[in-house]
């Protein structure tokens, strides 16, 4: 039993679960903001399984193509079952394929029609561009890696905003761009803290190719486009007023973004001083309370409507 559920813990592993969770919730924000299906759990929850799916399946090739680099990176050796040879890569890519279909086949059957083939293709878009384009092509290649390789992070809006309209719209693309924006000094910020790990594997990672200092001036002027990114989203959400629409959302975004801003002029201006983790981690609050906040204001619209 205690073998079984092992394996089973090393499959989660895979799947990266943590950021395909973020995957989960920036995608269900999609559908409160869209409106017709927030609270049916009925109608939402393929979809909702269908995106887990999909980044489960895209992290696993990811981890199979990138098995002889994950072995010699400290922080991956033993962590991940692929190099720590808990699970053998014939395992992972049955697993990888067999996700790829059940999120294929979940957004096809559940939702008949445009919106179940929209979503699908965009679910084929996501695993080939991460799987493939990024994993194979782009990250071994140029250290701007991280900026073009942020696109199927932020697809989660987009696949379940198709899910529930069968269309696309200005609001899942104004979410798809919040966090392509937000992608690349979140990754930086752990990129400096990984450098040497990076270096060993012969990733060209921003840190490696360019150094700190050119990093935390990377991290600082994408926070600047970033911040003013999340205070323009409204524009695309927004029915009457800005702060009629989107108040809590506002609200946040301009005092977390303010408090972004200034964590990475610090940690430009003082470099390398200041340890950037804490930076990283506070990115992830960062983006968790925008979305969140989404939800907030979609759910007080849908009250007031």
């Amino acid at each position: 039993m205690k073998n079984v559920l092992g394996f089973l813990f090393d499959l989660l592993v895979l799947t990266k679960y943590r950021i395909t969770g973020v995957a989960i919730f920036t995608g269900y924000t999609a559908i409160a903001v869209e409106g017709h299906y927030a609270t049916d759990l009925g109608h939402i929850w393929p979809c909702l399984v269908a995106l887990f799916l999909t980044g489960g399946s895209a992290n696993t090739l990811n981890q199979v193509f990138e098995l002889e680099k994950d072995a010699v990176m400290n922080r991956t050796k033993s962590r991940r079952p692929l190099p720590a040879g808990r699970i053998s890569t014939r395992q992972a890519v049955w697993f990888a394929v067999v996700q790829f279909i059940a999120a294929i086949a979940l957004l096809v059957l559940a939702y008949p029609g445009r919106e179940g083939w929209l979503a699908a293709l965009l679910v084929i878009f996501t695993i080939v561009y991460y799987s493939f384009f990024y994993t194979l092509y782009l990250k071994p290649k140029h250290w701007t890696n991280i900026i073009i390789g942020g696109v199927p992070g932020a697809m989660g809006p987009l696949i379940a905003w198709a899910a529930m309209a069968g269309e696309l719209a200005w609001e899942p693309v104004a979410m798809f761009s919040l966090i392509f924006l937000w992608t690349p000094p979140h990754v930086w910020a752990l990129a400096i803290k990984l450098k040497d790990d990076y270096a060993r594997a012969g990733i060209p990672m921003l840190p490696v190719v360019k150094g700190v200092d050119e990093t935390t001036r990377q991290i600082f002027i994408y926070t600047v486009i970033m911040f003013v990114g999340s205070l323009a989203l409204p524009l695309a959400t927004a029915h009457g007023s800005w702060w009629e629409s989107c108040p809590v959302y506002l609200s946040l975004a301009a005092v977390l973004g303010v408090v972004f801003l200034v964590w990475a002029w610090l940690l430009w201006v003082r470099r390398p001083m200041m340890p950037t983790m804490p930076l990283f981690r506070y990115s992830i609050l960062y983006i968790s309370a925008l979305f969140l906040a989404m939800i907030i204001d979609a759910a007080y619209l849908r009250r007031g409507a």
